[in-house]
């Protein structure tokens, strides 16, 4: 029997079957994170708390400007992709992709995965 993080760590493995995640975590909403797949030279923690942040920065924007909530928030840079996508009312799912492939592939694969949260969490 899987533990809930061996759960949440096979979810990420299959996002990052993509080939483009360079980063990627399950974090709490309040950005505590429950599991993650970074470099080393990156801060997991801070990657967590960050990504929170900005994710509900926009869901409150978009909740006061048209009532209602984002899916998902991206931030697209020259090089890179950021993704946060919800993970239901507990959780937020987030990645950090190249932007070498179609980002609708990797959509696809993150609402996927925040089903399998959902029912997880």
């Amino acid at each position: 029997m899987s533990t809930l993080q061996e759960k949440l760590e096979e979810i990420l493995g299959d996002l990052e079957t993509t080939g483009v995640i360079k980063a990627s975590g399950i974090i709490s909403r309040n950005g505590l994170k429950m599991v993650s797949s970074t470099a080393e030279d990156m801060d997991s923690e801070s990657f967590a708390a960050l990504s929170a942040i900005l994710h509900l920065s926009a869901e409150s924007t978009t909740n006061k400007l048209c009532k209602e909530i984002p899916k998902s928030i991206i931030v697209q840079t020259d090089h890179h992709n950021l993704i946060t996508y919800s993970g239901g009312s507990n959780a937020l799912i987030v990645v950090l992709t190249n932007r070498e492939r179609n980002i609708e592939v990797i959509l696809d694969r993150l609402e996927k995965a925040s089903v399998e949260v959902k029912n997880l969490l």
